[in-house]
């Protein structure tokens, strides 16, 4: 997988937030992207993932214009686990992983030997096997959201996490 972000301009209605950012990212490498709060880190995410329109400029994935992709496709390629959404219920981090495979799945379908063996060769690929079984806590969802995120799961996929 290859994204591609090309001069682009982004923000709400009427207002731009970020303006001329460009970068590239091949599966399995990693970018960090630092700014103090209301930077506009979490909008170049949602901008990314067309959760929010682009103001200017070029997303591809694989060379492909990102307005060109399905949402189901989106899911597929990407993950994005908001700083917010550390939820209600104490999933283990090896449940919040698994989750990731969602997009793989047919309607009202369980995930198959196969979707749990990728979400637990992530799990300890990335040294989070001890987490796995525990239920978590906020700290450890964190932790499993910064080192893993339960998009990991999507086997190379593009990986989006805000906080």
């Amino acid at each position: 997988m290859r994204l591609e972000v090309d001069t682009l301009a982004f923000g709400y209605p009427g207002r731009t937030i970020g303006r001329e950012v460009s970068f590239s990212l091949r599966g399995g490498e990693v970018l960090a992207i630092l700014g103090p709060n209301g930077g506009g880190k979490t909008t170049l995410f949602k901008t990314i993932l067309r959760l929010l329109e682009p103001h200017a400029g070029r997303i591809t994935v694989d060379g492909e214009p990102i307005e060109a992709c399905s949402r189901r496709r989106l899911a597929q390629i990407f993950g994005y686990v908001p700083q917010a959404q550390l939820g209600l219920f104490p999933f283990t981090v090896g449940e919040m992983v698994l989750m990731g495979r969602t997009a793989h799945l047919g309607a009202f379908a369980a995930p198959s030997a196969r979707d749990r063996a990728i979400a637990a060769d992530a799990v300890e690929t990335l040294g989070l096997a001890e987490l796995a079984e525990r239920p978590s806590h906020p700290g450890q969802r964190r932790r499993a959201s910064a080192d893993l995120d339960r998009s990991r799961a999507r086997a190379g996929a593009g990986i989006a996490r805000d906080g």
